[in-house]
């Protein structure tokens, strides 16, 4: 079905593409539920890449993917905790999963990765 991996340097042009679909998607349907809302440029996301990337090395949260079997991207789930205070112990869920893999389980699977990654992350469920 699918692998849910951290995401490399490798992934960034399917990274890219995968964005922009979601993006048309958007535009389809402005309800979608998409937060990005124009085209990714190669610049900006090679730098939100770096980000990650630099942020995982030094002991941060993974950004991780799911790749299908073919080796296509099939969709991304992160966490994000909570910034300081009283919500640092609670994180933002998002999964987002690409148009020809939905209504496979594989959000299900990405659903159950984030609660374990939540839990590593002492975050309240």
């Amino acid at each position: 079905m699918v692998t849910i991996r951290a995401a490399n340097w490798e992934d960034l042009p399917q990274m890219i593409d995968y964005a922009n679909r979601l993006v048309g998607e958007r535009d389809e349907d402005p309800n979608f539920g998409i937060v990005l809302d124009k085209i990714q440029a190669i610049e900006s996301e090679a730098t939100w890449l770096s980000g990650k990337l630099t942020g995982m090395e030094t002991g941060g949260q993974p950004l991780l993917i799911a790749e299908a079997a073919n080796g296509n991207f099939a969709g991304s789930p992160e966490v994000v905790r909570g910034k300081m205070g009283e919500v640092f112990h609670y994180g933002d869920l998002g999964i987002s999963i690409g148009r020809e893999f939905r209504d496979l389980g594989i959000g299900l699977e990405l659903m159950k990765t984030l609660i374990e990654q939540s839990r590593d992350m002492g975050l309240k469920i």
